[in-house]
């Protein structure tokens, strides 16, 4: 096996004339000899320059899968530097079937199936760069069978008889729960909420936060919705002006994998961001837009920052990081892991409640709803529908064991907004509140 080792680096880069710093790779082959590995490090430099932790794991990814193959047959005459060229779909996937059977004969929970996946698509991405700059590669990144499923029984089996460990041995789906049970399920709770909510500087980001709680949008998501809609949109407009006769309006949006999807808003919802920032903050804000940019603000733009700037999914993350350290201040059990995109998880959960009520506590509720299941993934735009109905069936059970004598107090009612039912949530007695 090749070594490969990355090493970070610091340099003026004759492209911004700024600092730059990020990750090589550099291989020590057979003879001693030490080669830059020139593919994976420009990409390195453009993808990962300046955030050093997504370029260390990018570039340990890459020295992972480079060694891996130098184990295999088909590159034992290839120089290193001309892997790139002779890799394809299958190579990709085979390392990902690889690391499972070393993970089954280590009967290790890590890494998990999903952290697998995951590394294998940033391979995939680093060969997408390669084919943008003109590189030649073998490597399809239009087609999904670089993947490996490992639901499939023939593959698992295999796998198990690979990894050459007697019948009672631990599988990958119970390796996999494992790792799951070892980290803690639990949701955001309402001081948390109402403490990150506060501590954002621009009301933007809050309302952006409450939008999130009472659909379940990704950050991506939420910046599309408009001021004025059109096409399929074309019935949404300031609540004001709406139709108030339905408890829910249809937003039609494109999430993950550039997918349309209709999600539905709660009408209260709409008034509040209305109410909250839409009448105070949106035409000052529009006024700064057309004096920066030099033209009206689209009514496609609906979330502009202080200076009236379009919110992006960037400007959330970083913002609520900064609110997420003053709430820590503010609130001292704030827990650190908090982000974003707990707001994801909170509406399912709460309809997961609101659905099944005390069928939660018995093991039928796992069984596959089609009416829950589809509503499901219709709002959270996931298409593994099987894994997203039992996490959040598993999150809804734990909350609702928890909080069994104010449990009515959880319930997503089409006639409360988020912030009506933020403030239900208030704890009434000494049991606290979720």
């Amino acid at each position: 096996m090749i070594v490969i080792k990355p090493i970070l680096i610091e340099y003026k880069s004759i492209d911004t004339l700024g600092e730059a710093q990020h990750y090589v790779l550099k291989a020590v082959v057979n003879n001693g000899k030490e080669i830059l590995l020139s593919h994976p490090n420009l990409f390195l430099y453009h993808e990962t320059n300046g955030s050093i932790n997504t370029s260390k794991r990018y570039a340990n990814i890459i020295s992972q899968f480079y060694s891996y193959l130098s184990t295999e047959e088909k590159f034992s005459n290839i120089d290193i530097s001309k892997y790139h060229v002779l890799i394809d779909n299958r190579d990709i996937r085979k390392w990902q079937i690889d690391r499972q059977i070393k993970r089954v004969e280590k009967q290790s929970v890590k890494p998990t199936s999903k952290t697998i996946f995951e590394e294998a698509r940033i391979l995939l991405k680093f060969f997408k760069w390669l084919n943008s700059a003109g590189y030649v590669t073998n490597v399809s990144v239009q087609y999904k069978d670089w993947r490996a499923n490992f639901k499939n029984k023939r593959m698992l089996n295999y796998i198990q008889q690979k990894a050459k460990k007697v019948v009672d041995a631990k599988n990958i789906k119970s390796l996999d729960k494992e790792r799951r049970q070892s980290s803690s399920k639990s949701l955001i709770t309402n001081k948390e909420i109402k403490a990150l909510i506060d501590a954002y500087s621009d009301p933007v980001y809050s309302a952006l936060f409450k939008l999130s709680l009472g659909t379940g949008m990704r950050p991506m998501e939420l910046v599309q919705f408009p001021f004025i809609g059109n096409g399929d949109n074309k019935h949404i407009m300031p609540y004001s002006e709406m139709d108030k006769d339905k408890a829910t309006v249809e937003f039609k949006v494109i999430g993950k994998g550039k997918k349309l999807r209709a999600v539905r808003i709660n009408i209260k919802d709409l008034k509040e961001l209305d109410d909250t920032y839409i009448k105070p903050f949106y035409n000052e804000r529009k006024k700064l837009y057309r004096k920066k940019q030099d033209v009206e603000c689209p009514p496609s733009i609906l979330f502009l920052n202080k200076s009236g700037n379009p919110i992006t999914p960037v400007m959330i993350s970083r913002r609520s990081n900064d609110a997420k350290l003053k709430a820590m201040q503010s609130y001292p059990d704030f827990r650190e892991k908090i982000t974003f995109y707990e707001a994801r998880h909170w509406w399912p959960t709460m309809f997961a409640i609101e659905f099944f009520k005390e069928k939660l506590l018995n093991e039928s509720s796992e069984v596959l709803y089609a009416a829950f299941g589809e509503a499901l993934r219709n709002q959270m735009g996931h298409e593994d529908l099987e894994t997203t109905y039992k996490y959040y069936i598993d999150m809804a059970r734990l909350v609702y064991s928890a909080q069994q004598g104010a449990v009515h107090e959880l319930l997503v009612s089409p006639q409360k907004s988020v912030q009506e039912l933020l403030d239900e949530m208030e704890p009434k007695n000494t049991q606290k509140g979720v």
